[in-house]
């Protein structure tokens, strides 16, 4: 009569129930998504997916298998499920579908624009003025720079997940490194026109940090400032020192994150508030920023910027003053 008469402890464990022995299989195993679950479709060896909520109301999918006992004369029919918690699994399997999903529109779009403008002053450049040479240079400038943003995060997310994630931190004057980044963003500020604010202190001290990685945290957060925030806005560069440490933040006028999701957008492949193919990509930028500025044992947050907005903010080791 499909009631439940032993739950083990790994089932109270995964299912969170303390109490389902007496209960009846569809109270216990209740579908998270708008379906019906019958028990007859898991009474198989082969293994099914079977996606439930827990007792505290959370989705947990469970591969599930099952087997008929061989009843004692007099004795009721009993089956046997077997269940293992999938969840993670089936996450990750999702996120790496979406991945391949996206990449070749990714890697399309900057191709195609680099094929369109070289393509066109190869057939024109005699007939092209000043200003228009000047917009297809800047145009191919912008799709290889794009090309190499999503490259650069993809190699490096390759290697954070397979612990070979390493940077070379020495003593540095971070002045450089913010120049040498906004030199690479600025075509992108200015086809946006958008400005951006530094606010530093006059004496800035070394850092312990590695140039090269220091330069792809701050390409992909005014990357991803320069994305959410509006045409004609101004994006926020600010440092200040904490004691032992330099705080370096960049504020954006986006739509912010709210407070529930700003663990996640730190994960790989995390998009949130994905509403123009402007703000399209595949989730690699602040999962990178995140390993990057742990390596340098710093720390990495995001915050609501008052009025409206989102503002990412980073912390550097100083170099030691003897």
């Amino acid at each position: 009569d499909e009631q439940i008469v032993y739950f083990s402890a790994g089932a109270e464990r995964i299912l969170r129930w303390t109490d389902a022995v007496g209960r009846s299989f569809t109270d216990v195993f209740r579908p998270a998504e708008q379906t019906s679950l019958l028990l007859a479709d898991y009474i198989s060896p082969a293994q099914r997916r079977m996606n439930v909520l827990t007792q505290n109301e959370q989705p947990v999918m469970l591969a599930v298998t099952g087997v008929h006992f061989s009843p004692a004369e007099g004795e009721p029919l009993q089956v046997a499920l077997i269940l293992r918690d999938i969840t993670d699994e089936a996450s990750e399997q999702h996120l790496h579908s979406y991945f391949l999903a996206n990449i070749s529109h990714e890697f399309r779009t900057p191709l195609a624009g680099l094929n369109a403008s070289i393509e066109l002053l190869l057939d024109e450049a005699g007939y092209l003025s000043a200003a228009e040479m000047d917009e297809l240079l800047n145009s191919i400038y912008l799709s290889a720079s794009g090309l190499q943003a999503l490259v650069d995060n993809l190699l490096e997310s390759v290697k954070i997940e397979a612990g070979h994630f390493v940077v070379h931190p020495r003593p540095l004057a971070i002045n450089g490194v913010i120049a040498g980044a906004v030199r690479l963003m600025q075509p992108l500020l200015d086809r946006r026109k958008q400005a951006l604010s530094v606010t530093e202190p006059l004496q800035l001290p070394l850092v312990h940090a590695d140039p090269t990685r220091l330069t792809q945290v701050f390409i992909n957060l005014l990357s991803n400032a320069s994305k959410y925030s509006p045409m004609n806005s101004t994006i926020d560069l600010a440092l200040e020192q904490q004691n032992a440490t330099l705080w370096i933040a960049v504020t954006d006028r986006g739509p912010g994150i709210a407070p529930a999701d700003r663990a996640a957008v730190f994960r790989r492949f995390v998009r949130l508030g994905i509403s123009t193919r402007e703000q399209e990509g595949i989730g690699l930028g602040l999962s990178v920023v995140k390993a990057i500025v742990e390596q340098h044992h710093g720390q990495v947050g995001v915050e609501d910027r008052p009025g409206g907005g989102s503002v990412f903010w980073f912390t550097l080791p100083l170099v030691e003053v003897p």
